[in-house]
């Protein structure tokens, strides 16, 4: 699935808006993911997003409107990624939640 490209940079912005800096960019699953050393925290996929959750959070991020498993295959989720659909990351604000999420997911 290709990413939209303004969503990229809606996500750079919000990570400088959380002070994050020395992120990375790379196309992962077909999307545009974003990276804190060698751990992928944030896909842009499509018009939404895939965000690593912490597993202390996956349930909460589950029970957003929306917001499904991430299944490649439609196999089984792999754990802690969520589906993010546009709808929940329309506002910057909102955006910034989800991609701070994806950032303790990894650390």
């Amino acid at each position: 699935m290709a990413y939209d490209h303004a969503l990229v940079e809606r996500v750079a912005a919000a990570l400088d808006r959380i002070g994050l800096r020395g992120a990375r960019q790379k196309n992962v699953f077909s999307g545009r993911g974003f990276l804190l050393g060698k751990s992928t925290f944030v896909i842009c996929w499509g018009d939404g997003l895939i965000v690593k959750a912490p597993p202390a959070e996956y349930a909460d991020a589950l029970a957003t409107p929306g917001v499904t498993p991430f299944m490649p295959g439609g196999d089984r989720p792999m754990t802690t990624w969520v589906v993010v659909p546009p709808e929940q990351i329309a506002d910057d604000p909102e955006l910034a939640d989800w991609v701070a999420r994806g950032v303790r997911g990894v650390r």
